[in-house]
């Protein structure tokens, strides 16, 4: 696939979209330019892969758009009549927000109309309230990371209430810090076929590890749908040394590599919290039982009986 040179105007650089990602954008330009005559909102925002840069012929449109009053089902019909989709549905629907879906030209359109209140409201829920629900970090990590195509002044706004506080930092690193740890108990479970525990465990850690380094490199990060996780992670500033690769190593190594892998990146991530927040608490223990890093668990042993006389 061939890639266009475009010149991000945020970061100041020049970079290369794919021909999909270039599609799907100058396709979103034309949704929201129907939108813009029918249904008047404030601002409107391309999030997912094609705002990401990462599109393929599979990726679909995420678009959302922002209003005082969410508009009337004659207005979204009216763009959609002049857009010709196909297979349109209402998706949901309340006081604060309509989603639609529909099909452009064979490409998948999720489409969110929702009020600006609400929008102000999660992030007071998530700055303030540090509600650190999964699907309010994942619109965060949308605001924060997609495309304004109308009404920049207004997201930027958003952004800069969106901004990662240091409550915020430390709120999120205290949520993630939570790992079972396989390497005190591996002798343990190898003899009690886990294999299928295993790799659950290996899913939460990795995660976590990610969560926590994230909040120490300011930025949002969500478990729904985490795709693409090697570009995520090339953002980390502050990270263990080739923490892409190392996290890939704990599902396709054998199960002592992998352990022993788990226990390094815990360990190191540890390191990098403590340097920075030295007073948060980054205990591993189970049941009461400290198990750190580097602990294991001893077996217990049958005692010999005396012969009776």
């Amino acid at each position: 696939m061939g890639a266009a040179l475009c010149f991000d105007a945020r970061e100041g650089n020049l970079y290369r979209m794919s021909d999909a990602t270039a599609y799907l954008r100058r396709q979103g330009r034309r949704i929201a330019s129907a939108y813009q005559a029918f249904a008047d909102p404030r601002a409107i925002l391309l999030v997912g892969s094609a705002a990401s840069g990462d599109a393929d012929e599979y990726s679909d449109i995420d678009l959302l758009l922002y209003y005082e009053e969410v508009p009337s089902g004659e207005c979204l019909a009216a763009a959609r009549e002049q857009l010709g989709v196909e297979r349109s549905r209402i998706s949901s629907r309340d006081d604060a927000s309509i989603g639609e879906r529909y099909y452009l030209d064979g490409v998948e359109c999720q489409i969110a109309h929702v009020t600006v209140r609400r929008v102000e409201e999660g992030i007071k829920k998530l700055v303030v309230e540090l509600d650190l629900s999964e699907v309010r970090l994942k619109i965060m990590s949308g605001l924060c990371e997609g495309v304004p195509l109308h009404g920049e002044d207004l997201i930027e706004r958003w952004r800069a209430e969106a901004r990662i506080t240091e409550k915020l930092q430390r709120a999120m690193i205290e949520r993630r810090w939570n790992f079972f740890p396989w390497w005190y108990f591996e002798e343990r479970l190898r003899l009690r076929d886990a294999t299928v525990w295993r790799y659950d465990v290996l899913v939460q850690a990795a995660y976590n590890i990610v969560g926590v380094l994230a909040a120490v490199n300011r930025l949002y990060f969500s478990t729904l749908e985490f795709k693409r996780p090697a570009n995520f992670l090339s953002r980390l500033e502050i990270a263990p040394p080739d923490i892409a690769l190392r996290l890939d190593t704990l599902f396709e190594s054998d199960e002592a590599t992998s352990t022993s892998e788990l226990e390094r990146l815990v360990r190191e991530t540890a390191t990098i919290v403590s340097a920075r927040f030295p007073d948060i608490a980054l205990t591993v223990e189970w049941a009461g039982i400290p198990t750190p890093p580097g602990s294991r668990e001893s077996p217990w042993r049958l005692a010999e009986l005396d012969e009776p006389a």
